[in-house]
C-alpha cells in the first residue's frame, strides 16, 4: 500500500483506520446491510425475526408497509398506496435511489399482479426453462407426473 499524496509518512508501524467501507471490499456488503438498517428502524420498520430481509410497519396495529430488501434492491409494498411515496423521499434523503416503477422481475421472478381481483402471480417459468437448458433436458418427454400412476413403490 502506498502512502497517497499529501499524507505525512508517520513511518513503520503506524496503519490507517478506514473509517467508510469502499465498494468491492469483504466488509462493503455488510456495512451497506447495517447502514440500511439503521435507516430503516429510524423511520419505524421492525426487521423479521424469520428473515431478516424482510421489514415490516405498524400503525395502528395494521401493517402500513413491507420492505423485501435483497442486496441493494428493495422492494415495497403496502395496502392502500399512501405511505410508499413518503416513503421512499425519506429513503431518498439518505441514499441515492432510482424508483424503477411497478415490480414486474425480482430475483428471477415473474410477478404479474391481477388489481380487479387484488391477486399477485408469481412466475419461476424463466428460471425453469434455463435449468432444463443447463442440465441439456430441452428434448425430454414430458410427464405430468413425477412417476408413473399406481406405481408399486416397495422396499423390495
Amino acid at each position: 500500500m502506498t502512502i497517497s499524496e499529501g499524507v505525512e509518512n508517520s513511518g513503520f508501524g503506524h496503519y490507517w483506520k478506514l473509517k467508510k467501507a469502499l465498494y468491492g471490499l469483504k466488509q462493503a456488503g455488510r456495512q451497506w446491510k447495517k447502514r440500511l438498517h439503521e435507516v430503516l428502524i429510524k423511520f419505524g420498520f421492525i426487521r423479521m425475526f424469520a428473515d431478516d430481509c424482510l421489514y415490516i410497519k405498524h400503525h395502528k396495529g395494521n401493517i402500513t408497509l413491507l420492505i423485501l430488501v435483497y442486496v441493494d434492491d428493495i422492494a415495497i409494498a403496502e395496502p392502500d398506496g399512501c405511505h410508499i411515496i413518503s416513503f421512499k423521499s425519506f429513503l431518498g434523503e439518505d441514499f441515492e435511489i432510482t424508483d424503477l416503477g411497478e415490480l414486474k422481475h425480482m430475483l428471477g421472478v415473474l410477478v404479474t399482479r391481477d388489481r380487479s381481483r387484488c391477486l399477485i402471480y408469481l412466475n419461476q417459468s424463466a428460471y425453469i426453462q434455463r435449468t432444463i437448458a443447463h442440465f441439456g433436458l430441452e428434448n425430454s418427454t414430458l410427464v405430468s407426473t413425477p412417476l408413473a400412476v399406481k406405481h408399486d413403490l416397495t422396499l423390495s
